[in-house]
């Protein structure tokens, strides 16, 4: 729902806050606020098979990036092969657990897991790990970009009005 707010806290106590800023057919447009600055915009699509990135940043993505299938069943995988603007978006998502519970600052969730451990963005090595908890959406997010790595857990959401 447009209004809609996940606060997420990251390393050296970063917060990461995204809001659902509208809705037109369907398709939700998110910011990304990293310790309050806006540092991204992206527009995500729920259809019946699955959850697609469709924008980054206004930049359309061809096509979409499916991150989570639906129904969530494990061991379900699809590749993925798009591209944003000339930046390749290569690599293949598995859902490993459809059920596992997981503990995110001190909050108990049952979440489906999928696992993107080898992908090539614009020609750097990166794995990705969401847990997604029914009614909350993304409750903890894993990745590694050339090397580094960084966890983000939800600390709050509000849904919007």
């Amino acid at each position: 729902k447009p209004g809609s707010k996940w606060t997420y806290k990251g390393g050296d106590n970063q917060t990461i806050e995204v809001k659902v800023d509208s809705i037109t057919s369907g398709e939700a447009t998110l910011t990304t606020l990293v310790n309050g600055k806006p540092v991204a915009k992206e527009s995500v699509k729920v259809q019946p098979d699955g959850v697609f990135r469709t924008k980054i940043n206004e930049s359309p993505i061809p096509p979409p990036v499916k991150f989570l299938a639906l129904p969530a069943k494990k061991d379900a995988s699809w590749q993925v092969d798009s591209k944003v603007q000339d930046q390749v978006i290569k690599g293949k998502f598995t859902i490993t657990e459809e059920k596992e519970k997981i503990k995110v600052r001190e909050k108990d969730y049952e979440a489906v897991v999928v696992s993107g451990p080898e992908f090539d963005i614009a020609g750097t090595k990166t794995s990705v790990k969401y847990w997604f908890a029914p009614t909350r959406g993304v409750v903890k997010l894993s990745y590694t970009i050339a090397g580094n790595e960084a966890v983000l857990e939800l600390a709050d959401y509000t849904e919007g009005k």
